[in-house]
């Protein structure tokens, strides 16, 4: 295969993608090499190209891609298994994922990185297809809701989890129960559920354990530090950022 056909055909790519396209080549790394200088290919970073040649020469490439091309393993999680679930509220420029690769957080064209390490637990995943007619590995729905409640701080604040949280049509409620959940996070998750009891169909035995699980506390559902959620819901024991009606809103729009 020639070094043009390939960047014709291959938009995001790794340096061992093409490596294995042409492994004994030393021309074609050379050619490689030229392309980046001369504006053909992009070097987003070490070992990861974006080709800007033939059909490409007037399109960005996906995000979800160049995060591929640099971890083939990536998941992708929080903000962006949001996005991939048809959910997310605000339009965001940041791409996250899973890997067990160590990579450092990077940017290109406007997108910001944010690689995760892959947690040492279980993560649920599923595949994906976007409008493109590409599938991708995602964290499951009640994986992803689990995840942002836990780091809400990559979630895009409160009003964008919440919201984009109330996307979600229907989830495996027993599967929470299932789960290893810390208190913290039982907490946000009870407050959650029972102010979706209805539309997600919660029954009282996954709120009662939910209750069980939570401990003394006091919990807060984004910050600790000053400046501290200071909204109080004793049934939780969770300190909220907002008043709660006003959360609750954004949970049922």
């Amino acid at each position: 295969m020639a070094i043009r056909e390939y960047l014709e055909t291959h938009q995001a790519f790794s340096a061992v993608e093409f490596r294995h396209a042409f492994p004994d080549s030393v021309t074609d790394r050379n050619l490689l090499a030229r392309a980046v200088r001369s504006g053909g290919v992009d070097r987003v970073r070490n070992g990861v190209y974006v080709s800007k040649s033939g059909p490409f020469s007037r399109s960005q490439a996906d995000p979800l891609d160049v995060a591929r091309a640099a971890a083939q393993d990536a998941t992708f999680c929080l903000l962006s298994a949001l996005r991939l679930h048809g959910v997310l509220h605000n339009v965001v420029t940041v791409t996250q994922f899973y890997t067990s690769h160590k990579i450092t957080p990077f940017e290109y064209a406007g997108q910001h990185y944010q690689p995760r390490r892959l947690p040492a637990r279980d993560v649920d995943t599923c595949n994906l297809f976007t409008t493109s007619g590409r599938s991708y590995p995602v964290t499951t729905r009640e994986q992803t809701l689990l995840d942002c409640l836990a780091r809400p701080g990559l979630a895009g604040g409160p009003d964008n989890l919440l919201r984009s949280l109330s996307g979600f049509a229907y989830l495996d409620i027993a599967s929470f129960l299932a789960r290893p959940i810390s208190g913290n996070t039982s907490a946000k998750l009870g407050w959650l559920l029972e102010n979706k009891r209805e539309e997600w169909r919660v029954d009282d035995t996954t709120l009662a354990t939910l209750k069980r699980n939570i401990g003394a506390g006091p919990y807060y559902f984004w910050s600790s530090r000053p400046p501290k959620d200071r909204y109080w819901v004793n049934r939780w024991r969770l300190y909220l950022p907002h008043p709660e009606q006003e959360m609750i809103t954004w949970l049922n729009q």
